[in-house]
């Protein structure tokens, strides 16, 4: 890795969610943020805004005179698509929705906000559309950022039930920042997070369709064990991931093909794989970013990260 270093300027922008694993690391690299993407606004079924921020990252944020681009998500029911379809699609609700956002803007003083919609149904792909582009009427003259974040995608597909209701170069329009969410390559079954090549695809075809200076790159710093027998994997820290690991006696491989680290491990019988992301990995997607000239990137999730990536961000080069 003695190659890689960090140049300004390029945006070091990172989610967060209040967890003491995020706010320590705000604690002890919140100065070397950009942007702070908090996990903080959840939709209702009134077009309204359910906060979810706490007073003691408030103050530290404002301590660091931090900007903040505040997530507006649909995780605050468990009935994702149907909530975001009913806002999506009628014109009261959503315009309720774009006046609350506005609303929480003006109050708090954030730099902008994220819009950051999860299992939007594909047929409603013209709605979410025209609530880009109504809330980027709304908020653009007022000076705030209009940001979205977007699943991962190889190609135009309308149809796709997870990504098809993005419209790369239509929300692109209608956007200041696009954030490409290049990890979570594999969930349902066992693989890496954010293969290189993979990462390459999403960001070729993204810069097919949008502006170059529009464009963050979605980077990963965590780990999955996938259990074998169990649909879904359990979320790992770098550490945790590392230290599982070392419990169990097994040593991580370096898959060079991916670029990530992976190991298998057994518990009574059953089989787990983990794929985890480090400085290394971190590295080798901002080579990407670099030769890409990609102008940001934005991080999932602080607190989660090997810790020796703040060193490679920094002024510092890794040995």
């Amino acid at each position: 890795m003695d190659s890689f270093r960090f140049y300004q300027p390029l945006e070091n922008n990172w989610y967060y969610v209040t967890d003491p694993l995020g706010f320590q690391s705000l604690q002890q690299y919140g100065r070397l943020i950009d942007y702070l993407i908090p996990f903080w606004y959840g939709v209702t079924w009134q077009g309204e805004l359910n906060e979810q921020s706490d007073p003691r990252s408030l103050g530290l944020i404002r301590e660091l005179n931090l900007p903040v681009l505040a997530i507006v998500h649909n995780y605050s029911s468990p009935a994702y698509s149907t909530l975001v379809h009913a806002l999506l699609t009628d014109n009261n609700l959503r315009q309720t929705l774009i006046n609350s956002i506005l609303n929480m803007l003006r109050r708090t003083g954030y730099a902008g906000v994220n819009i950051d919609f999860e299992f939007v149904p594909p047929e409603d792909r013209p709605y979410l559309t025209r609530f880009m582009t109504e809330l980027y009427q709304v908020l653009k003259p007022e000076g705030f950022l209009i940001t979205i974040s977007v699943p991962a995608e190889l190609e135009d597909n309308p149809r796709h039930p997870f990504s098809g209701a993005f419209s790369y170069p239509e929300l692109g329009a209608v956007s200041d920042q696009v954030y490409l969410l290049a990890y979570d390559e594999h969930f349902a079954t066992p693989g890496p997070i954010a293969s290189i090549g993979f990462v390459q695809q999403v960001l070729n075809y993204a810069l097919s369709v949008i502006p170059r200076f529009k464009i963050r790159l979605g980077i990963p710093v965590y780990g999955y064990d996938w259990m074998e027998g169990v649909n879904f994997p359990e979320t790992l820290s770098y550490r945790q991931a590392v230290e599982r690991a070392r419990e169990y006696g097994v040593t991580p491989r370096y898959d060079e093909a991916a670029q990530e680290w992976t190991y298998t491990y057994q518990v009574n019988g059953i089989t787990h794989i983990v794929w985890f992301e480090d400085v290394r990995s971190f590295a080798a997607k901002m080579a990407v970013v670099r030769r890409e000239n990609v102008p940001g990137i934005g991080v999932w999730r602080l607190g989660l990260e090997d810790s020796r990536i703040w060193a490679f961000l920094g002024p510092l080069q890794i040995n």
